[in-house]
């Protein structure tokens, strides 16, 4: 019995340790993302917004052009996102595909020429956020 309530007690700690981390962790990469938002010049903070406006207007005119059983996919939040990515893609028609090829496209020559304008120590902050972003990601699936 002694055995049962030491391995509980151990197991109790240890979950709670790794959520102080987890918490932690998230502290550390809102510091660093506030830090490097403040770093960038007035010029640069527009060109990151207008990058997070175009994402956005181009999700809101791709899933104008869904399909009942696309929206249906989408809504489903039984489903990850990576899930409904997966079960999204087969069901486009030709032309979404090619809007979805374009969206790319126009994501990717933003994010360069943002890239471009970003001193060394800012471009060092922001590969260090997109390293978090993608461990965050992979954590949480």
């Amino acid at each position: 019995m002694k055995t049962i309530k030491l391995v509980l007690a151990i197991l109790v700690c240890s979950f709670s340790l790794s959520a102080q981390s987890d918490d932690k962790e998230s502290i550390k990469n809102k510091e660093l993302r506030k830090e490097f938002y403040e770093s960038l010049s007035e010029d640069q903070k527009t060109q990151f917004e207008s990058q997070k406006q175009l994402r956005e207007t181009q999700k809101q005119t791709m899933e104008a052009t869904f399909s009942e059983e696309q929206r249906s996919i989408v809504a489903n939040q039984s489903l990850t996102k990576k899930e409904r990515r997966k079960a999204l893609f087969p069901t486009f028609s030709e032309e979404q595909r090619q809007m979805s090829k374009t969206h790319r496209d126009a994501i990717k020559q933003e994010k360069e020429k943002f890239k471009a304008s970003l001193s060394e120590s800012q471009l060092e902050k922001y590969e260090q956020l997109k390293k978090r972003k993608g461990r965050d990601r992979h954590k949480n699936h």
